[in-house]
């Protein structure tokens, strides 16, 4: 009996549980049911409205102002991705930005800024391989690379240091130093985008204008020599000056300054020398002293990365910095607004912080730009001296600054 009993258990277990399988697909079967028939009823929609297509668009810059501000950017924690950015100092703007290969110096551009000119440098693994130096043509409107010209693969570069490259008076050529560490030339037709000659400057160093055909350099030796074109671009004459410097004594400093045609440049222990200059010839006309004995005494000195600058009105503006001698790569504390029609000091102008770069714009209005080794970017009036506005510049230490001249 217990046996028989125990079967009749074990076979009502068995049938309850194949309930539970059956029921188990039953009610999935029925769920799929529901969820099908709710898929083929209409569905009620919210009414939204169509997505409008862009239309993308590239806008071009306008008519440039002389308060346009091109600021080089050397990268100096990445030099190998230095770049160029254009600023409206009057509305504190951005206007646009250029990649512009590795050590970046300054640009040159068509008389009439359409065109920007930019030596470059790459290499075919970034920081190695093999190098190519170009002098590439942006267009301004649009901020983009129209053509590019390959030079010698021999450019100098150096940060902050504006006259290692030029260009003609009439805007027909470009001008690059090279240094390997022998000092050449590289002369660049952009009308015909071609390269036209490579000049040895034997021992006179960077690239100064002086006309449509013709270029100085600062020599070793206490003179200036001046590189003379033929038509087509390349070496017709060379002129060299008297010794008109001492360069063990009070050498000159790279850095230098034109107006009105003329070179100003400025020596390391404070002397303005005057060099008239055009495809006529050279002359170091005018040498007038910066500091008096007592300035001198209490420590005064030019200095900054470039700190010479002027305005066709007749103003030079000198950096100055109270370090002593052998310190002119110190950022700055005032700035000396010099007359150079007698060299008699005009003002004084203090910025609010140390400052290392100068540039002054060309119009009736112009302003005076001094960059800190931060962003800061001070802007004064540049005839008054009052302080107007300050930038913060995108970049941690400022690249050398250039105003748009426009013809």
């Amino acid at each position: 009996m217990r046996g028989r009993q125990g079967v009749r258990q074990q076979i009502e277990r068995q049938r309850r549980s194949w309930g539970v399988w059956l029921i188990a697909p039953v009610a999935m079967f029925a769920c799929s049911i529901s969820f099908a028939a709710a898929l083929s009823e209409p569905a009620k929609r919210t009414s939204i409205a169509p997505l409008q297509p862009e239309t993308i668009y590239v806008q071009r810059l306008q008519q440039p102002s002389p308060h346009w501000l091109i600021l080089n950017d050397p990268n100096f924690l990445g030099n190998m991705d230095s770049k160029i950015y254009l600023i409206d100092a009057d509305r504190n703007h951005m206007l646009g930005m250029l990649s512009a290969g590795g050590w970046r110096n300054a640009v040159e551009y068509s008389p009439d800024f359409s065109t920007i000119y930019s030596p470059e440098t790459y290499y075919t693994r970034t920081t190695r391989g093999q190098r190519t130096d170009v002098l590439s043509f942006y267009d301004v409107s649009s901020l983009s690379v129209i053509d590019e010209v390959e030079i010698p693969a021999k450019r100098g570069s150096g940060a902050a240091h504006r006259a290692y490259s030029g260009r003609s008076d009439d805007g027909r050529f470009v001008y690059v130093f090279n240094m390997t560490p022998a000092m050449t030339v590289t002369v660049v037709d952009v009308v015909a985008r071609k390269v036209t000659a490579e000049i040895s400057t034997d021992g006179c160093a960077m690239i100064y204008p002086s006309g449509n055909l013709s270029f100085l350099s600062l020599c070793g030796n206490g003179r200036m020599r001046q590189t003379i074109l033929t038509p087509q671009g390349e070496l017709e004459q060379t002129r060299f000056t008297d010794v008109f410097f001492d360069p063990q004594q009070d050498p000159l400093t790279e850095k230098a300054s034109r107006l009105n045609g003329d070179w100003y440049f400025v020596s390391f222990h404070g002397a303005v020398h005057r060099v008239e200059a055009s495809d006529a010839g050279v002359n170091p006309s005018q040498r007038w002293a910066l500091l008096k004995a007592s300035e001198l005494d209490q420590g005064w000195r030019p200095g900054g990365a470039h700190f010479v600058a002027s305005h066709r009105s007749g103003l030079l503006y000198v950096g100055m910095n109270q370090d002593g001698p052998d310190l002119h790569k110190q950022p700055v504390q005032q700035i000396w607004v010099m007359n150079i029609d007698d060299m008699s000091q005009h003002r004084v102008i203090e910025p609010p912080g140390p400052v290392t770069q100068l540039a002054v714009s060309q119009d009736s209005q112009p302003l005076l730009a001094a960059a800190s080794e931060g962003p800061e970017i001070y802007l004064f009036d540049a005839l008054t001296g009052v302080q107007k506005n300050s930038l913060t510049a995108p970049i941690l230490g400022a690249g050398i600054l250039q105003f748009v001249d426009a013809r």
